[in-house]
């Protein structure tokens, strides 16, 4: 990764960016995140909730699915314990704090490594004295799952400790450690070392403006790659445009294309097909359902529906229904062909967040 290599919009490879048709499960399960201490486990294929995960903790905020797909990772509301989740067993398996007496160590950031044995987190300690808290870090630490012990504390991407604005992931073979800043940083995922940095604070071609699009991978992407939306200035017009953007991290690649002036488009999930995709529109008083054919790069439709103020959007992985969900305790399905509303599920607990991990699981 010694150089970076722009695709741009007459190099596209279909087979890249919506023509490869990939076999894709039929189903998927969801597992949702509630105000109390229960995660829904939610059947796609039935609508119905056919289990429920009591966590240790209440109101388990941040959810996420190991790349293996074997777990699941459970923040709790205060942010100082994770709760690990076997998938197949559908429990509680483990748990694990920094916290200890009067030193309250907030978790802000986690990646476990794909392996699961060991994991980055990104925290602040605060000690309670007699008159005051004192505060300390961010730090960025190396900790062993298996054994519970902080390994590694890790050198902040040049040198410079951040509040906000940095992410980091792992490569999908575990050996490389990304940072998200201004730039994409790679780090080697043992030494700390940096081996490659990914300018993108720069335009992606000259006479373009600085781009901004997303490297967290959809639900139906092939692995190693993010496909979303993205966003840009036209330095020519002094307007901002929109587009969609396909990322390959390991290979420092952009395929991207522009389909027009920026507007309020977001919430953006692909098929599994991975030919079209799905975003929405929202405005005061206005909401669409934004259809794109990823194969002739191009807005297929859109079609105008009663939204809600904060929603967000995932095609079933069968790809024949649209699930509208978040804020709330429903699930508004939706046909993929037609956009009819079909019905509107109800649960008895609002929802905080909602990991989807297709397959039969």
């Amino acid at each position: 990764m010694s150089h970076r290599r722009i695709v741009p919009l007459c190099a596209l490879s279909l087979a890249l960016l919506g023509g490869a048709t990939p076999t894709s499960a039929q189903t998927a399960t969801w597992y949702i995140a509630t105000y109390t201490n229960d995660l829904l486990v939610w059947d796609e294929a039935s609508e119905e909730v056919v289990d429920r995960i009591t966590m240790n903790n209440f109101i388990p905020t941040g959810v996420m699915v190991s790349d293996d797909r074997s777990r699941l990772y459970v923040e709790e509301a205060s942010g100082q314990r994770v709760e690990i989740v076997d998938l197949g067993a559908r429990e509680v398996i483990d748990e694990f704090t920094l916290s200890e007496g009067n030193v309250t160590v907030r978790i802000n950031g986690f990646e476990p490594h794909p392996s699961n044995d060991r994991a980055v987190l990104m925290v602040k300690r605060y000690t309670a004295l007699v008159d005051r808290y004192e505060v300390e870090g961010p730090f960025l630490l190396e900790y062993d799952l298996r054994t519970k012990e902080v390994t590694d504390t890790i050198p902040w991407p040049d040198g410079e400790p951040r509040d906000r604005g940095v992410g980091f992931e792992y490569s999908p073979d575990g050996d490389v450690l990304y940072f998200f800043v201004e730039d994409i940083i790679a780090v080697d995922a043992d030494s700390y070392e940096e081996v490659d940095r990914w300018e993108i604070s720069q335009p992606l071609e000259p006479g373009l403006g600085r781009p901004g699009f997303g490297v967290q991978p959809d639900t139906y992407d092939a692995p190693g790659v993010a496909t979303g939306l993205f966003r840009m200035r036209d330095p020519i017009q002094n307007r901002s445009m929109m587009g969609i953007a396909q990322v390959r991290l390991a290979e420092q690649e952009v395929d991207f294309y522009t389909l027009g002036p920026t507007e309020p488009v977001g919430s953006f999930t692909m098929a599994p097909s991975r030919d079209k995709a799905y975003a929405l529109y929202s405005s005061i008083g206005g909401y669409e359902f934004w259809e794109f054919d990823l194969a002739n790069r191009a807005v297929a439709g859109k079609v105008p529906f009663p939204g809600r103020p904060r929603m967000s959007l995932q095609v079933s992985a069968d790809g024949e229904r649209l699930f509208i969900y978040r804020a709330g305790n429903t699930i508004d399905v939706y046909d993929a062909e037609t956009f009819d509303l079909l019905r509107t599920v109800a649960f008895d607990e609002d929802m905080i967040g909602v990991v989807v991990v297709p397959g039969d699981r």
